[in-house]
């Protein structure tokens, strides 16, 4: 099974958090189109260059860019570009964090085990696009993403909101553009209180293959402890320079 990153295990789990029941229903055919030839995106054929950026309560933002190759040895897949640090901090950057889990990221196909676990309602729909929004068919199975699995019984998050945009014209269409989960209103108690929480994926087809891959995937949380203590945290991760390898 291959390991699932942290960002897939926060997103499986807060999503997982928002739970429903309802009976299985078809995808709806546009959509169902768009997530087709996933095949095409495996973790072992795509060399990439990401670019993250970490903001995290009071620490100094951190800016990693570092290049991926699957097809290196072990130990020599991830290449350090550049590693910089928003102000001061104790110490240096460090280049093996900037690795942890480079070679992980959502794989075009991880999209289908969302959908198959989703009541999909269709918002909108024309010639350019489709917009449907998504919530988990059944609250005590919630998601699963990238081989994750998390069993939620808690409707604390019931005010979380998933949308999936599918691009309908141009070239590689149709395609899954963006998977994004928002919280609409503040959730939670006095200990713990949730203020803001969206996450982000998005895709795009590769230019030479038509390969549907993830471009860009973003966090921004914001979490009340204990009435005195805001914890933030913003990161932002793009995916890019892709070239086949296998």
């Amino acid at each position: 099974m291959r390991k699932p990153t942290a960002i897939a295990a926060l997103w499986v789990l807060v999503t997982g958090l928002a739970g429903t029941s309802a009976l299985a229903e078809p995808i709806p055919a546009t959509l169902a189109k768009a997530l087709e030839g996933a095949e095409l995106d495996t973790a072992d054929a795509w060399a990439y260059r990401k670019t993250m950026r970490v903001d995290a309560m009071d620490e100094p933002a951190v800016t990693s860019v570092v290049r991926w190759d699957p097809s290196k040895p072990a130990g020599e897949q991830c290449t350090v570009l550049s590693l910089e640090v928003a102000g001061p901090a104790e110490g240096k950057a460090d280049e093996q964090d900037a690795c942890d889990d480079a070679g992980e990221r959502e794989l075009y196909g991880d999209l289908r085990d969302v959908v198959n676990d989703s009541v999909i309602e269709t918002v909108s729909e024309n010639g350019e696009a489709a917009v449907y929004r998504i919530t988990p068919r059944d609250k005590d199975k919630g998601f699963s993403m990238g081989g994750v699995q998390v069993d939620v019984g808690d409707e604390e998050l019931k005010d979380l909101v998933g949308t999936l945009r599918v691009v309908k014209s141009g070239p590689g269409a149709p395609y899954v553009e963006r998977l994004a989960f928002n919280l609409k209103q503040p959730a939670g108690n006095l200990v713990a209180r949730l203020g803001q929480l969206d996450v982000v994926f998005t895709y795009a087809p590769e230019a030479t293959t038509g390969a549907k891959l993830m471009t860009g995937m973003s966090v921004d949380l914001q979490l009340r402890l204990f009435t005195m203590f805001n914890v933030t945290t913003h990161v932002k991760s793009s995916y890019d320079e892709y070239v086949r390898e296998k």
